[in-house]
């Protein structure tokens, strides 16, 4: 317990200049710290379709998360940015929409139609067939036991089968339509929890994918306890989380759990411990921000394209540092301005 109320002393005092002085922690120092990770993010995804043609997790996805979330807490975002990811997102596939009903020509299969159908509910897309194709795609991808596969490892965001499972579980819920379609995906659902609510988590990707599936698919209150208490066990020291119990603690990892845990739980209904464990996450990112308003992370993936420069911060860490920028802008937005204390999914 001193360990820890040293460890908060010295973070609050370390605090990044541009953002804090005296080291406390105040919702206007939160929303520049919004404001500045907003900036990056949707600069980055304004850029991306100027130079590749295809959908991304790390630059239509998280950075339009950001956005909603940055919205919720009353922020202003580009609104028309948000509208033109998601028709970006869709126009990426609509020559091979009868394929991916049939459960091919996905990149990435099942995390990558996931998360596109995530950007869908991000943008307010309409339900129609171009999301039943994925729905389709998502039933056709389901393992034999109930979870859903990555094709490659290329961590922290493309290695979980959990995370991914999770995702794929909930957005064909969210999004089925008719009723044989409804029918299939009830019954993919009964073998996803299964799976899900006894995985064994190693990953914090894992971590925070299975207390999200257990928050959002029927767990018990005694499991999500169970969840949520793993995810403070993992806390550091410095009050961020790291990708993997050997690493350092990093935006990425301590932005989505960040999210998870307030997300998970109304403001006013939070125990001293958790309130405690925000607030040090809190300040872990805004010490970590840089001065551009973005977070860095180092890269733990090989590259499988040729690097290209969309003019985000971080060079060859781009993609991995947009994913963290995205979650940690979202996850203070969500955490540390008041008003944002009802519950949501993502």
């Amino acid at each position: 317990m001193v360990k820890s109320l040293i460890a908060l002393a010295s973070s609050l005092v370390l605090l990044h200049p541009a953002i804090a002085d005296e080291g406390e922690v105040t919702p206007d120092k939160v929303r520049r710290a919004v404001e500045g990770g907003l900036n990056i993010v949707q600069k980055g995804a304004k850029n991306y379709p100027e130079n590749r043609n295809c959908f991304s997790c790390h630059h239509q996805t998280l950075p339009m998360f950001a956005m909603r979330e940055a919205s919720d807490a009353g922020i202003t975002i580009d609104q028309a940015l948000l509208a033109e990811q998601g028709q970006f997102s869709r126009e990426s596939f609509e020559d091979r929409i009868d394929s991916v009903a049939k459960g091919k020509s996905v990149g990435g299969r099942s995390l990558t139609a996931a998360y596109l159908l995530w950007s869908f509910e991000l943008g307010q897309v309409a339900k129609d067939e171009f999301s039943d194709a994925f729905v389709s795609y998502i039933l056709h991808q389901q393992k034999e036991d109930g979870h859903w596969d990555v094709q490659s490892n290329r961590p922290p965001s493309e290695e979980s089968r959990i995370f991914t499972s999770y995702l794929a579980a909930y957005y064909t819920e969210y999004f089925v339509r008719g009723k044989e379609a409804k029918q299939k995906v009830e019954s993919a659902g009964k073998k996803a929890r299964s799976w899900l609510f006894a995985s064994k988590p190693h990953s914090q990707e894992d971590f925070n994918g299975k207390y999200k599936a257990l928050l959002t698919l029927g767990g018990s209150p005694r499991q999500v306890d169970t969840a949520r208490q793993a995810l403070l066990k993992r806390q550091g020291d410095d009050g961020g989380w790291s990708q993997l119990p050997d690493m350092a603690s990093d935006a990425y990892a301590t932005g989505q759990t960040l999210h998870t845990l307030a997300a998970g739980s109304p403001a006013g209904e939070r125990s001293p411990e958790l309130r405690s464990a925000i607030d040090r996450a809190l300040v872990y990112l805004l010490r970590t921000q840089k001065k551009d308003g973005s977070w860095f992370v180092k890269s733990r993936s090989k590259p499988i394209q040729k690097l290209f420069d969309n003019g985000d911060p971080h060079g060859k860490n781009q993609f991995i540092s947009m994913a963290a920028t995205s979650w940690a802008t979202a996850a203070l937005a969500r955490a540390g301005i008041p008003g944002q204390e009802q519950p949501r999914k993502e």
